[in-house]
């Protein structure tokens, strides 16, 4: 079962049970039928508590699909629960449920203790019938929250007691906040130099599939540029003209480790990232970035490859969101020294880090290859 029962109440509800059975004997043997009749009833009204106590929740079903609430700090939006039953109906419940501080419930009360949110809300669900529970949540702060706790407190229709049912199961809904992202001033000069997808009239290369215009023929055109069709309606030779592209591909490389532990501006660097990011999404610059924060995969540290539109935003944003001041971290001359044996540089390489000085030798080799700009972050000393 997906349910952990717990019952509170029951043994008294045998106790009753046993008592009405012998004062119903007795008032049959001393033919005291008013007597009996009454203690019947009351048995009877036992005997279906004792079931109901028994039997209550056994084919109650959460729907448990993955699903993920994305949400900004501040913005707003609902943990969806579906719950199906097809066993006895449950009446006036409690549902109580609790997920980590990341996120925060919107306008409905609530407890917090131990790093996480507490919620009750009133449930109930008939015979056959699904329902569909939706607590409001707000943004507060970058992280993934996760549901930690999920219970239905059932109390007895008739008598007192109560039986609990948690969820053993993980639950597959959580929320994750995306870290703040702020506008940014720079610009992001591409390359004339490279061949690339972003428009610019002055650029060297043109892309031959995306044709914009004709003119006339000059000596030198490519005989497979001219547009035949063009050159029958004027009665002379006419040459494609095609879009002008350049290169603009970024990689950033963001240093979180001084010394023995994480930067002082660890949230903040995040957020000039996040914010970076953003922009190059808004003007369709293809973009990657790598962290000294070790991982256990592909790569020996964070690293989201080169990409660009909707689904590389969100892998990245989400990437970014998990990111914890608790993670393992690798030196950054390590990072630089694998960027540069590992990698295809882009056109452009923006470094944050403190104490450039120290990875000079690194960063010469980087400057070789591809334009390297640098950043030294938000607060440069201090250490967490």
């Amino acid at each position: 079962m997906n349910w952990l029962r717990r019952d509170f109440g029951t043994n008294n509800t045998k106790n009753y049970v046993q008592i009405l059975t012998v004062v119903l004997i007795a008032s049959f043997l001393f033919k005291q039928y008013i007597l009996f009749a009454v203690f019947s009833f009351l048995l009877i009204i036992d005997c279906l508590n004792l079931y109901y106590y028994r039997h209550v929740g056994e084919r109650l079903e959460l729907v448990n699909e993955k699903k993920r609430v994305r949400l900004l700090k501040h913005s707003t939006s609902n943990l969806v629960l579906t719950f199906q039953n097809k066993g006895l109906p449950i009446w006036n419940a409690t549902l109580l449920i609790s997920f980590q501080t990341s996120i925060a419930p919107n306008g409905i009360e609530h407890i917090t203790t131990a790093g996480f949110h507490e919620v009750k809300l009133p449930f109930s669900i008939g015979f056959k019938k699904q329902v569909t529970i939706k607590i409001p949540i707000e943004g507060v702060h970058r992280g993934l929250a996760k549901i930690k706790q999920l219970e239905i407190q059932i109390p007895h229709p008739f008598t007192d007691g109560s039986v609990t049912l948690e969820f053993k199961p993980m639950i597959l809904t959580d929320a994750i906040v995306y870290p703040q992202i702020s506008k940014v001033n720079e610009k992001l000069t591409p390359s004339k130099l490279k061949e690339g997808y972003l428009e610019l009239n002055s650029s060297l290369y043109e892309d031959p599939f995306f044709p914009i215009g004709t003119r006339e023929y000059t000596p030198g055109d490519q005989f497979h540029h001219i547009h035949w069709k063009a050159s029958a309606k004027s009665q002379q030779l006419q040459t494609k003209i095609f879009t002008k592209v350049a290169n603009v591909s970024i990689l950033f490389v963001v240093n979180v480790k001084k010394r023995h532990g994480v930067v002082i501006d660890f949230e903040e660097k995040i957020e000039w990232l996040a914010s970076r990011l953003e922009e190059c999404y808004k003007n369709d610059i293809p973009y990657s970035f790598a962290i000294n924060v070790r991982t256990y995969g592909k790569f020996p540290l964070v690293y989201l490859p080169l990409g660009s539109g909707d689904i590389h935003r969100k892998q990245a944003l989400e990437l970014l969101a998990i990111l914890s001041r608790a993670d393992n971290l690798i030196p950054f001359e390590k990072v630089l020294a694998y960027i540069d044996t590992n990698v295809e540089l882009p056109v452009t390489v923006y470094v944050m880090t403190h104490h450039v000085e120290k990875y000079v030798a690194l960063l010469n080799r980087l400057e070789k290859r591809t334009n390297v700009l640098y950043e030294t972050g938000i607060i440069s000393e201090g250490v967490l």
